[in-house]
């Protein structure tokens, strides 16, 4: 499973692209193949953790996943659901879930960890050429949006999302002396290529917030000031790369507007968040308006609105219409922007609630570990704080639950910080147990 591992990973991250129409180098059917590995996974977890008696997995999360699993049973009964959408609904929803149990189940070591994250990384660096490709390919035809610059990912803001993410971590380990600064800093650029000229607007407030968050949180009592003029240093290198490429690509095109307009335009931003789109309509929706939608359209039935419509319910599938959900006509427009409406529609309040209860639970594992392991676990630990705020943010920004490059490596890394958390409480927990009753420790004898 350690060599698999490798596997899982190159399929997150590469299988929807090689298999699009647009390259094509690998069949269609090849998109699933991140489900298929998952189901793979998943199996051995049944088997190796029924042997292990899943020591590793804490109690809060066999509850906070057998309650997510109960409110997302009541949605399709509560609608009558059919089966296709279901099966839809739980591929996008269900896949990435079995990698948080995988850590528990194997025991990875911290040279496997490194070799994982090392992947990572160059895939992540690979992003920066494939998108320099993509972004001449786009001009030479007369296209000048930066949407078409996606990566292998599929999507510009899940392509930034992802290297925000990749950053966060990478600082972690730099600044516990897991990686070199020189490494970081050429790392940090290269990443910065990708971002920049895909006119991802979310990148100006994104990435300054979690890194220096990241920074934060690393940095020593009495220490604080001097962390945070570095990580300030790191965020102007990062304007300074982004701004003008941005304002480059944007200064002829109808429509855009320079990173200083959209910044001191309240207008502007006002407009691109709130588009005033219509339900039932194809009209692109803004970000508020895909906020709003779910309150506003199943606020008249409160069962709706606690269980939602049903996994999938809302949503589109390239599998064919008797996947498609009964509610996408109505609602797919909003629910294709963000994820936290795509939950809302199709979990209502309680599962989104409890998805957030989970997210929380993730944190605080991950806040525990950076503080008392101060090896390569803590780090990654650390990295993964910030990485976490981008993901949570990612929420509400995008639909960041349909693409397996994320949903994958954050509920792994999830999975390797939980068990961490767990193997640190029960090593506490031998070390403070008291000495049965009648027993009294020996003194030693006099010499």
């Amino acid at each position: 499973m350690r060599s698999f591992m490798y596997f899982i990973i190159t399929a997150a991250m590469l299988a929807a692209y090689l298999s699009s129409p647009d390259v094509h180098l690998l069949p269609g059917a090849v998109r699933f193949l991140p489900d298929f590995v998952s189901a793979l996974a998943l199996v051995y977890i049944i088997f190796a953790g029924t042997l292990q008696k899943f020591r590793y997995i804490n109690v809060k999360y066999w509850l906070i996943f057998a309650a997510l699993a109960l409110a997302i049973l009541c949605g399709p009964v509560v609608n009558q659901e059919a089966v296709g959408p279901i099966m839809n609904g739980m591929r996008y929803y269900l896949r990435a879930i079995p990698l948080f149990f995988l850590p528990a189940v194997v025991n990875f070591s911290e040279r496997d960890l490194r070799n994982y994250l090392k992947v990572i990384l160059g895939f992540s660096l690979l992003q920066a050429p494939v998108a320099v490709y993509q972004r001449f390919a786009a001009e030479s035809i007369g296209i000048k949006s930066g949407d078409w610059v996606i990566g292998t990912l599929m999507s510009s803001g899940i392509l930034s999302i992802f290297l925000i993410a990749v950053i966060c971590v990478m600082a972690g380990l730099m600044l516990r002396g897991q990686m070199s600064r020189l490494w970081f800093g050429v790392c940090f650029v290269l990443l910065m290529i990708p971002m920049s000229i895909n006119e991802t607007k979310m990148t100006i407030f994104v990435l300054p917030v979690t890194l220096l968050l990241t920074f934060l949180v690393a940095a020593p009592r009495g220490r604080k000031l001097l962390v945070t003029i570095q990580a300030l240093c790191f965020l102007v290198i990062a304007g300074v790369i982004f701004v003008p490429i941005y304002d480059y690509y944007n200064k002829d095109v109808p429509g855009q507007f320079s990173v200083e307009d959209f910044l001191s335009n309240g207008g502007e931003f006002a407009k691109y968040m709130d588009r005033k789109a219509k339900v039932g309509t194809e009209e692109e929706a803004g970000r508020m308006d895909s906020l709003r939608a779910p309150f506003i359209a199943l606020s008249r039935d409160p069962i709706k609105l606690v269980f939602g419509l049903g996994l999938g319910n809302a949503s589109k599938s390239s599998l064919g219409e008797q996947f498609t959900g009964r509610y996408k006509p109505l609602y797919w427009n909003f629910v294709l922007e963000l994820s936290l409406t795509a939950f809302l529609f199709e979990l209502g309040l309680l599962g989104t609630s409890l998805v957030f209860v989970m997210l929380w639970m993730f944190l605080r594992d991950a806040v525990f570990v950076a503080k008392h392991d101060k090896g390569l676990l803590g780090a990654i630990a650390l990295g993964y704080i910030g990485a976490w705020a981008t993901i949570t943010i990612g929420l509400v920004y995008l639909a960041i639950h349909a693409f397996e490059a994320i949903s994958f490596t954050f509920f792994f890394f999830s999975g390797v910080v939980a068990t961490r958390r767990e193997q640190l409480a029960m090593s506490r927990a031998k070390v403070n147990r008291p000495l049965p009753v009648g027993l009294v420790p020996m003194k030693p004898k006099a010499r």
